[in-house]
């Protein structure tokens, strides 16, 4: 028999060892010194992630273009300082408003057109729209949108002024627009003036080979010299026109005013036109007011104005038209009508009648010609005269009426201040002419002894001063533009001489600029008239002329003549 064994008992496990009261308490002071770290490390990304998030809420706060956070629903859910001013509106009160109702009903698709398409393309989207503040005036708002990742279906908008922008791109593009229309007035006005310019001297340079050579035929001779003379001094009008919208653009023109009673003043220039109105075959009527109308003007700036009108309504009226001239009393002013019954005016030339070279069409040969400068110098004249005026045309084929509106003298003066010519001077005067163009210095001379003067020439500066010493004139007109020793020269070297400081000095020049006179008069000339100088503007000159008891020598006077 297989002996029994005895039954084995459990082996007990040994018993653990007790822990080290020592070492236990060191790990848990290593683990309080992780845990420490880790709540500093914590701290300090808090402390970081707040002071980045303070930094972002400072930079879109103060900005400094708007930004907005706009939802799917147009409705602003933040908006920066910038945006709020742009708006015209508090910030707190903004935020929960709909962006549409700050812009204006036209634009108002474009804003749900940006965000839709911000929205469904995750792209960038701008546009501009203008705003509507309940205070204050429009603006343009230029609008760059962008989706937010992080924010479903939420836009951050941003959005700044160009209304300065714009209007400054709109004021260039009317400046560029201006320019290009300036210059092509420039070459319109060159080709105008080159053949304004060639008709009159064909005409003088034909008439030239009649009288050199037709001698013998005195109608002939009388005809040339007829056409001679009208072609000068339409060349002389064209260049008076040039120099006088260059002085009233530059605020130069001395008005010489006078007590005047404007019935009689338009009377006797209609008087002096019905001749070329008869040859035209045009009927010229006047309607004047029985009345006396005193003005305080210049007469001669005021014909100019009124031959201005006349010459216009003449030009654009066909034979059998009637040109009416009326003038009445409306209230304080007196009211001058020019009314024709011509071409008439395109509606949208009537804006730019009276700035300078502005003309209608015109056919190749240029029937009807001017430099497109007349209705500028009138506008001018009269405005300078503290009066208006205005252009009214039915359109074309209807006639043109042109309105003066000159204000009245409040009392009329006892009698009538002169008006017209002053008449040649019957006293003979002794007069050095120094010019150094020998035709403009003879033809010059030749004019002025027919007129009962004694007249010299002198040809260069050193010539005339010799001879007005030796003369002794009591008028020196003398060219600026001389060689080698010019007319101020001329005019100091006479003013420092005992024997010829006496003489009346006219400065004669190609240039009437107000530092051009001022040079004149500072190198001791009483007068300075501009080139070309019409017979008659000489004579009234020789005629003011003073004696040398009635004034002092070398004494500067006024510049009474171009």
């Amino acid at each position: 028999m297989t002996p029994k064994r005895k039954p084995t008992q459990a082996k007990r496990p040994k018993k653990a060892p007790a822990p080290d009261p020592r070492r236990l308490l060191q790990e848990l002071k290593i683990h309080q010194v992780e845990l420490e770290t880790q709540n500093e490390e914590l701290r300090l990304a808090r402390l970081e992630i707040e002071a980045g998030l303070a930094r972002y809420t400072e930079l879109f706060d103060f900005a400094p273009i708007g930004y907005a956070l706009v939802g799917s629903d147009e409705q602003i859910r933040e908006i920066n300082h910038v945006g709020a001013r742009l708006l015209k509106g508090n910030r707190a009160r903004l935020v929960g408003t709909s962006l549409e109702d700050h812009i204006v009903l036209s634009d108002r698709p474009k804003v749900r057109t940006l965000l839709g398409r911000t929205l469904e393309s995750q792209t960038q989207e701008s546009g501009e729209v203008e705003t509507t503040p309940k205070s204050g005036s429009r603006q343009r708002l230029a609008l760059t949108a962008t989706v937010l990742p992080s924010a479903q279906k939420m836009v951050l908008l941003a959005f700044e002024d160009v209304t300065g922008r714009r209007a400054n791109e709109e004021r260039l593009a009317r400046t560029e627009a201006a320019l290009r229309e300036a210059d092509r007035r420039k070459d319109e006005f060159m080709a105008t003036l080159s053949h304004e310019l060639r008709n009159p001297l064909a005409a003088i340079q034909s008439s030239l080979f009649v009288l050199q050579r037709g001698a013998a035929d005195r109608d002939k001779t009388e005809k040339a010299s007829a056409i001679i003379g009208r072609q000068v001094t339409q060349l002389a009008r064209l260049i008076d026109d040039l120099l006088d919208v260059t002085r009233i653009n530059r605020g130069k023109i001395q008005l010489r005013r006078q007590r005047l009673e404007l019935g009689a003043l338009v009377c006797r220039t209609l008087d002096d036109h019905d001749p070329s109105f008869e040859a035209s075959g045009l009927i010229l009527r006047r309607v004047i007011d029985a009345g006396p109308l005193w003005v305080n003007g210049d007469p001669a700036r005021l014909v100019q104005s009124l031959a201005n009108l006349l010459i216009n309504a003449r030009k654009f009226t066909s034979p059998d038209g009637i040109v009416t001239v009326t003038l009445e009393r409306q209230g304080g002013r007196a009211v001058l009508r020019i009314r024709d019954t011509g071409a008439g005016i395109e509606p949208q030339l009537l804006p730019h009648l009276f700035e300078p070279f502005a003309q209608g069409p015109q056919t190749m040969d240029r029937s009807r010609g001017g430099l497109g400068l007349g209705l500028a110098v009138v506008k001018g004249l009269i405005e300078l005269h503290g009066g208006t005026i205005g252009v009214a045309s039915e359109g074309p084929g209807r006639g043109t009426e042109v309105t003066i509106a000159l204000p009245l003298e409040v009392e009329a003066p006892a009698e009538a201040a002169a008006v017209g010519d002053r008449g040649l001077s019957a006293r003979r005067r002794t007069i050095l002419v120094i010019e150094d163009n020998a035709d403009a210095a003879e033809s010059m001379k030749d004019a002025l002894t027919l007129s009962g003067h004694a007249v010299e020439v002198a040809h260069d500066g050193s010539a005339g001063v010799k001879l007005s010493r030796a003369l002794q004139p009591e008028i020196v007109i003398c060219d600026i533009g001389l060689p080698e020793m010019d007319g101020y020269a001329v005019a100091r070297a006479l003013r420092s001489d005992e024997r010829s400081k006496g003489s009346y000095l006219v400065a004669l020049s190609g240039y009437g600029r107000e530092d051009d006179v001022r040079r004149a008069y500072a190198a001791g000339f009483n007068r300075h008239l501009t080139k070309p100088v019409m017979l008659a503007q000489l004579a009234e000159l020789i005629s003011e002329v003073p004696t040398p008891q009635q004034r002092a020598p070398g004494q500067p006077g006024s510049d009474l003549l171009r």
